[in-house]
């Protein structure tokens, strides 16, 4: 029983051998194969997520930085038109301020005026009362439209009115 023992065992050793080699080619090969493909697609999808969260982290970077630089354009825009309003008010301001000073000056230049025409009127009148009473007290008849006595009456009125 040796020798069936022995050719049995050298049997199944060659079967065990046969097996191991189909299941080798046929199992194990593409199974390490695919094993070996996975893992390798794994590794890139795993890269491409990185190199896709370092490219998101740099938009991310710069966009704050735009965001930033147009934040302080903003700012700046705002400093220079608040600035030109200023000045622009300031400008309103003094022409404002010029203009009323120019209406206060001609104001007083027309009061000055009015003044010294109510002062010629009032020597006109005034003579002509004077040369009313002159004549009545003369009982002459003296021409009130006579401008030689008038002129008389004003410059003597004139004369004592300054005084």
């Amino acid at each position: 029983m040796s020798i069936i023992n022995d050719k049995t065992f050298l049997f199944t050793i060659i079967n065990l051998v046969i097996l191991y080699l189909i299941l080798r080619k046929y199992l194990f090969k593409p199974a390490t194969d695919f094993m070996e493909a996975r893992s390798e697609k794994i590794k890139n999808s795993l890269e491409e997520a990185d190199m896709k969260l370092h490219e998101a982290y740099d938009l991310k970077s710069k966009y704050e930085d735009i965001l930033k630089n147009a934040d302080m354009e903003g700012k700046e825009i705002i400093a220079k038109l608040e600035k030109f309003a200023n000045e622009k008010a300031d400008k309103i301001i003094e022409n404002a301020n010029i203009e009323a000073n120019t209406i206060i000056e001609k104001a007083k230049e027309e009061a000055e005026l009015e003044k010294i025409k109510a002062m010629h009127d009032l020597r006109v009148e005034l003579s002509h009362l004077i040369v009313a009473a002159a004549s009545r007290a003369l009982e002459s008849n003296v021409n009130i439209d006579d401008d030689k006595i008038i002129n008389e009456v004003i410059k003597e009125a004139g004369a004592s009115w300054h005084r």
